[in-house]
């Protein structure tokens, strides 16, 4: 880090943009930090503030995500960027306040989440990510620590957002006759983090909408059962371990959906438009089977009502494939509930390929 740490300059009741008072340190990275900060026109309205060190090696990250948080403004389930500047030795942005991310989650409650978080989980990050894509950007770095609920008290409280947009690429081009797709480079430098990223990604592969489903793909995997690289640090050997490993294997504590859920994405090649809307019915098939709700608690929550099982759940080889329905004891039949998310969320196709 240099000499003059954002830190050193960003002190708690610093004033940012004449507006945003620092209280609190959130965190930091490779390039700068996060803070908490409250709007001083606004009284009791907080916000988070990302900074980024003026070093000509940490590159545009915030400025990347800047434009895609601006071109994202009108889009549900997202966070706001309110504010951004340069100061002379940092650039700042100010954004909404989330919640806990999936990573500190799973830290706290972990290893496994129930299938019934994991799903939910699964809907929502597929949502984020068709969201970017539909802006003809790709993601790069879609990981635990790049997901997180919104703030409590918002009415995201109980959605998951992706977050971060630091690496994102454009994936297609303005041209005369329209929007096309940007020609794959034969080698790309490696983007993402080797946990979460798809073999090609590992081969130097240009990266397209598809590799963003298969960080999609291990970050699910892993919320049932630990990754088989999960202690490993070679990127090499990572990436052997990724082409060896079965579906089976991968998603063996997961519902048997997922296994036709990675042989979607194992069949989309760069250029495909990648099928969400299948994607999205195959967990949203978990959530019927099993009569889940978006209004259960989340594997952290406390339990609201217990409900009793109606019988055994089916096996698969190395563990539950598929939950039983569960019915409520006696009582009225509880009213349906919204839900989250529907079909036509995941139909469009602003892109148009």
């Amino acid at each position: 880090m240099p000499e003059d740490t954002v830190d050193e300059t960003l002190k708690v009741g610093t004033i940012v943009g004449k507006r945003y008072k620092v209280t609190q340190k959130l965190g930091e990275g490779g390039c700068g930090s996060v803070f908490k900060v409250e709007d001083i026109e606004d009284k009791g309205q907080q916000y988070a503030l990302k900074v980024e060190f003026n070093n000509p090696n940490s590159g545009n990250v915030l400025k990347m995500e800047v434009q895609i948080l601006s071109l994202m403004v009108n889009k549900r389930h997202v966070a706001k960027c309110v504010a951004s500047g340069k100061k002379e030795k940092y650039s700042y942005m100010v954004m909404t306040l989330l919640g806990e991310s999936l990573d500190s989650i799973v830290r706290k409650h972990g290893p496994f989440l129930n299938v019934s978080s994991q799903i939910r989980i699964g809907i929502c990050v597929l949502f984020g990510i068709k969201q970017i894509h539909d802006l003809g950007y790709i993601h790069r770095d879609l990981k635990p620590a790049n997901v997180a609920l919104g703030c409590k008290g918002s009415p995201d409280e109980r959605y998951f957002l992706v977050l971060d947009f630091g690496l994102a690429r454009q994936y297609v081009n303005e041209e005369m006759d329209g929007k096309k797709m940007r020609r794959p480079r034969e080698k790309a430098l490696f983007r993402g983090t080797a946990r979460y990223c798809s073999v090609s990604m590992h081969d130097r592969f240009e990266q397209g909408r598809v590799d963003d489903l298969w960080t999609l793909v291990y970050m699910l995997a892993e919320l049932r059962c630990r990754l088989a690289w999960h202690d490993v640090d070679d990127k090499v050997e990572i990436c052997e371990m990724k082409r060896m490993i079965s579906d089976g294997d991968l998603f063996a504590k997961s519902p048997v959906q997922m296994l036709e859920f990675v042989k979607v994405v194992r069949n989309t090649q760069f250029y495909h438009r990648p099928d969400y809307e299948k994607l999205y019915k195959l967990l949203e098939d978990v959530m019927k089977s099993a009569d889940y709700k978006w209004s259960d608690p989340y594997h952290w929550e406390p339990e609201r009502k217990k409900k009793p099982s109606s019988g055994l759940a089916r096996l698969g080889r190395k563990g539950v494939t598929t939950p039983t329905k569960e019915s409520a004891e006696g009582g009225a039949q509880a009213p349906p509930e919204t839900p989250f998310f529907t079909l036509e969320d995941f139909q469009s196709n602003p892109i148009g390929f």
